[in-house]
C-alpha cells in the first residue's frame, strides 16, 4: 500500500517538472520572438534609408513677424520605390558668431521618387542660410524612424 503512493508521487513530480519546463520554454520563446521581430524591423528601416535620398532643391526665405519663413522644394531620388513617412528639416544660421538652429520641423507625407514637393515652413530664426533634410519612415508601431543621412542645402 505504501509502495503505491510513492510511485504515484514520482509520476506527479515528473509531470510538474515537465509542465514547468514547458512554461519556461514558452516564456523564453516570447522574449526571443520579440527581439527577433524588432531586429527585423530595424534592418528593414535601415535598408530603406540606404536607398532613399530626400534633399532640398530650392529654398526661398522671407521675414514674417520678425522670423524667417522658408518655402522649400524637396525632391526625392534614389532607388527606393516604397512610401516614406516624409522628411524632417532643421533650419540653421551658420554664419552668425554663435550658430543657431531651429527645432526639428516635419514634412509629413510621401514624396514619390523623382517628384518635387514644395511647402512653406515657419522658423524661429531671424536669419537662415542652411537647411538640413532627413527622410524618415513610419514603422509598424507608428514611430518615425529617421534616416541617418542628412542632406544639407546652403543658400544665400
Amino acid at each position: 500500500m505504501f509502495g503505491d503512493k510513492k510511485g504515484l508521487s514520482t509520476i506527479v513530480v515528473t509531470l510538474i517538472i515537465i509542465l514547468i519546463s514547458l512554461v519556461a520554454v514558452g516564456i523564453v520563446w516570447v522574449v526571443v520572438r520579440n527581439v527577433i521581430t524588432q531586429g527585423v524591423n530595424n534592418i528593414q528601416s535601415s535598408a530603406d534609408c540606404i536607398t532613399v535620398d530626400v534633399h532640398a532643391t530650392v529654398v526661398n526665405c522671407s521675414v514674417v513677424g520678425g522670423f524667417q519663413s522658408c518655402s522649400v522644394t524637396l525632391q526625392r531620388s534614389g532607388s527606393a520605390t516604397g512610401a516614406i513617412g516624409g522628411a524632417k528639416l532643421i533650419f540653421k544660421n551658420t554664419t552668425a558668431a554663435t550658430p543657431t538652429s531651429s527645432g526639428l520641423i516635419s514634412y509629413v507625407g510621401d514624396i514619390q521618387p523623382l517628384v518635387t514637393a514644395t511647402r512653406t515652413f515657419p522658423t524661429t530664426l531671424v536669419t537662415v542660410d542652411t537647411v538640413e533634410v532627413n527622410a524618415y519612415f513610419t514603422d509598424g508601431s507608428g514611430n518615425d524612424q529617421i534616416c541617418g543621412a542628412t542632406t544639407p542645402f546652403k543658400f544665400i
